[in-house]
């Protein structure tokens, strides 16, 4: 038990931190009030530069492309992106997705267009949507492609020393999907080309936005990271997938590609804690991605997933991940019951989900069967 000398120690150190809160609080409230630029300067250094209200709506397109990704941007000031496009195996008609993303882009440009990581089931209809459309800006992974495909190897040479150049992993990929898209990518005219990289952890080197109302940060594998692991599996490759926060009036939207149990936890590391709203549940909702670490960290309350229950072998959705989704008390919608599905954030920052078609809760909160 504390003595009574000890007690009446404690006291004045007490009042005096509690001296100091004050006097903090009211030196804000004074900066706040009576210098606004210097607040908005101190409150861009420790949380980021401050967004204004955007009077459009911005629109986001799960689009249903089977056992696979797609995901279409529609920004308020008239930019656009297009993250992944599915593949040809899991029985989804390209064609219509082409028409859809005709509609959406009556000028046949396209503003961004990143490939998260290079599983077929996300890239190997790039190379058609390439050419198909004029392509400014190109994010994909630091993976060289090294195709056993003699010609595609060819044309792969063909590129140039200075454009390989700019792919620094000692690790490649050898499928003739990712080295049709390489191909593309680096023959696209006019267009920039990204990759997904951020020089450490406290820097993301891929930030689109129109400068005040909304921003689409990535975190990406960081060039130490891609260094000092070996790409030699399909988990390994996954995890190189970017995670992106898209924040727009108030709500934060997170694109996951593939991630997994292995970048998961950095990326959680990274971000801290954010009260986000919208979760596009990574690697089709498989059960070593969406874990606790990763949901406590981006805190959701909606749940997408990009999925196609009957056409996989690897049984996605796990019950294992939905069940992490309904303890969470999160409602799930889902491209295999939902149809394509459209996020739509007006000007109030209001949310609203169109769908192609309608599927309850139990149907969603049920996982593939093993």
């Amino acid at each position: 038990m504390a003595s009574n000398s000890s007690k009446r120690n404690m006291k004045p150190l007490i009042i005096a931190a509690i001296a100091v809160v004050l006097v903090v609080a009211i030196a804000l409230c004074v900066v706040y009030f009576a210098f606004p630029d210097v607040w908005a300067r101190l409150h861009a250094a420790l949380f980021g530069e401050p967004l204004e209200q955007g009077e459009n709506t911005l629109s986001v397109y799960f689009l249903d492309v089977g056992q696979g990704d797609c995901i279409y941007i529609s920004f308020p000031d008239g930019d656009d992106m297009l993250i992944d496009c599915g593949n040809k195996s899991s029985g989804y008609d390209f064609d219509e997705t082409m028409d859809y993303l005709g509609e959406l882009n009556p000028d046949d440009n396209i503003t961004h267009l990143m490939l998260t990581h290079t599983d077929e089931d996300h890239v190997e209809y790039l190379d058609d949507i390439i050419r198909a459309f004029d392509i400014d800006n190109i994010y994909m992974p630091n993976i060289l492609a090294k195709p056993k495909n003699e010609s595609l190897q060819a044309a792969v040479n063909a590129l140039g020393k200075s454009k390989l150049a700019m792919f620094t992993d000692e690790d490649a990929v050898d499928t003739d999907v990712y080295a049709n898209f390489f191909i593309a990518a680096l023959s696209e005219k006019g267009c920039t080309i990204h990759l997904n990289m951020d020089e450490d952890e406290q820097s993301n080197s891929i930030v689109i936005s129109d400068g005040s109302t909304y921003t689409l940060t990535f975190y990406c594998p960081t060039a130490q990271y891609y260094a000092d692991t070996n790409l030699n599996s399909g988990p390994r490759l996954n995890a190189v997938s970017p995670v992106g926060i898209l924040t727009y009036n108030g709500r934060r939207v997170v694109l996951t590609g593939d991630s997994n149990e292995y970048n998961e936890p950095i990326v959680a590391d990274r971000i801290g804690y954010l009260d986000c709203d919208v979760l596009k549940v990574a690697h089709h909702g498989s059960e070593t991605s969406s874990t606790d670490e990763f949901l406590r960290a981006v805190n959701c309350e909606y749940a997408i997933i990009s999925c196609n229950e009957h056409g996989n072998t690897f049984h996605h959705p796990t019950q294992e991940a939905l069940d992490r989704f309904v303890a969470r008390n999160m409602t799930i919608y889902r491209t295999d019951n939902n149809g394509t599905i459209v996020l739509n954030i007006d000007s109030e920052g209001n949310m609203s989900f169109d769908m192609e078609r309608e599927a309850t809760q139990q149907q969603n909160r049920r996982g593939a069967a093993k």
